[in-house]
């Protein structure tokens, strides 16, 4: 949890950091909706909280991008992913058999190219904007899941209980 001068401070960073193409009242747009998820998030967590330690409950009415990404925030927080699993999903073919997906689940970040270059795949966004921390390593997630996904992702998440 974050006190509110940490917020108001990052919140002041994120203001004043220079993005091309994107006015102020954008960025507060894209902050309020980080707000709401990361809060959504949050009540996912305490909901959960009630079963055991390690176990993630899924809920099959949540839509499909959800689901994924309040599922595999639980999953990361509890260390459920060893590294020969998150070696895994970065290989399109293994997501492709696992998951029906077109693209590995996950990217690793690198250094070397802006982020946004990274998240695109023949001028589509086909990830994550914001990366997530597995063993110290930072990967973009896939946001390209549709219905047809579902029932394997659900099946993938309740093997790794």
């Amino acid at each position: 949890m974050m006190d509110k001068k940490t917020f108001k401070i990052t919140f002041n960073r994120l203001l004043e950091a220079s993005v091309d193409g994107i006015s102020n009242e954008e960025k507060i747009k894209y902050m309020k909706k980080w707000i709401r998820d990361h809060e959504k998030m949050e009540e996912n967590t305490i909901s959960e909280s009630n079963t055991l330690p390690n176990s993630i409950i899924v809920e099959s009415s949540e839509k499909i991008g959800e689901l994924v990404r309040t599922k595999l925030a639980r999953i990361i927080r509890n260390n459920l992913l060893s590294p020969e699993k998150v070696r895994a999903l970065q290989d399109a073919r293994q997501c492709k058999n696992l998951f029906d997906i077109n693209y590995p689940m996950f990217k690793k970040v690198t250094y070397d190219r802006p982020l946004i270059e990274q998240r695109t795949v023949n001028g589509y966004f086909r990830f994550w904007a914001k990366p997530v921390t597995i063993h110290n390593e930072k990967y973009l997630v896939c946001n390209d899941w549709y219905e047809r996904n579902r029932t394997k992702f659900i099946n993938w998440v309740e093997g790794l209980n």
